[in-house]
Order: C-alpha cells, then structure tokens, then sequence
C-alpha cells in the first residue's frame, strides 16, 4: 500500500512530466500536448516513463518526435 507521501511524490512528478512534455511539443511543434495527445495517452506515457531509466527531458523529446514523425 501506498503511503500519502509517495502518492504525493507521484502526483509532482506527474505534472513536472506533463509540463515538460508540453514545453517540448510546443518548442518542436508550436502547438501544446493536447492538439496531439489525449489525457489517457498522456498517462499512458507517464507510466512508461516511471518504468524507463531515461532522463524526463530525453523521454519528452523522444515522445514528440514519435509522434509527429
């Protein structure tokens, strides 16, 4: 079971993602995440991510050019 403090941990790190994924697709595209993604996808790459070892910059950028690509 989860403790209030790792759920809390999560939930930081879950807007940290989403906003760096975001300033990525802006900076690549000129549109925010939403104009390509849908909030599950979204989470779904937040999963991916907590169970990858790449750095949250590196995971971003890769998502964006998968998906305009």
């Amino acid at each position: 079971m989860e403790t209030f403090n790792e759920v809390n941990e999560i939930s930081k790190l879950r807007i940290v993602f989403i906003e760096t994924l975001s300033r990525q697709f802006i900076a690549i595209t000129g549109c925010g995440i939403y104009v390509y993604l849908n909030p599950v996808t979204i989470n779904e790459l937040f999963n991916r991510y907590l169970n990858s070892s790449v750095p949250i910059n590196v995971f971003a950028r890769q998502c964006v050019r998968n998906v305009v690509a």
